[in-house]
């Protein structure tokens, strides 16, 4: 790159630019951006894509790991602040990069607010990745309330993940399981409660203190 030219417009910036482009097979694959070619880059180039990476929102999981490449100061400090995101996926990439600065409180409250509120198509299947490593009492307490209370959608992957974290099967949803779990995808109180009694029954927890 000669001195006069213009760093946010070299051929390195945009090819990184084009890949921060979400395509289906993207998202589908879960590929990030292309961050080798943050190695190629001059410090200019790298401060040009810094900047469009601290501004980018939606803020996505690719943005932290870019971020993390460029480990400058603001960057730093934008994957700090990530460890607080609602999106778990952000949350899951700042925690591999900054874990020294991650606050157990804060992470538990954001994973229970998650399986009380989202569906699996808005980050609770994210969430439910994060609570196979990271499952306090208080998490658990609230898997418990929403394979009873919660969507049956989401009902189904909370008893499945329940029977996973007291031993009960070999992963976070144990096919063998599938049509004890799928018994928790109805609107039927009675039927819900049915299955949620068996469940407690088999994992050695009462179930009467979430019934009443």
């Amino acid at each position: 790159m000669t001195p006069n030219s213009d760093p946010t417009n070299s051929d390195r910036v945009n090819r990184f630019l084009q890949s921060m482009v979400m395509t289906f097979e993207m998202w589908h694959d879960g590929t990030g951006y292309d961050v080798d070619l943050l190695k190629q880059m001059t410090p200019q180039e790298r401060e040009s894509v810094e900047k469009v990476l601290v501004g980018h929102q939606p803020r996505d999981w690719r943005d932290i790991e870019a971020l993390a490449m460029i480990d400058s100061p603001a960057a730093r400090s934008v994957i700090e602040s990530a460890l607080k995101s609602a999106d778990p996926a952000v949350r899951r990439e700042a925690m591999k990069y900054a874990p020294e600065k991650s606050d157990p409180n804060d992470r538990e409250k954001l994973i229970i607010h998650a399986v009380g509120t989202r569906g699996l198509f808005n980050g609770l299947s994210e969430t439910l990745d994060e609570i196979e490593e990271f499952h306090t009492p208080a998490i658990v307490d609230a898997l418990f309330r929403g394979a009873l209370t919660g969507d049956g959608d989401a009902a189904v992957h909370f008893a499945a993940m329940l029977y996973f974290l007291h031993g009960k099967s070999k992963e976070a949803f144990d096919w063998d399981h599938r049509p004890f779990f799928l018994r928790f995808n109805t609107a039927n109180r009675d039927e819900r409660r049915a299955a949620f009694k068996e469940l407690c029954e088999t994992v050695g927890v009462d179930a009467e203190p979430y019934m009443r």
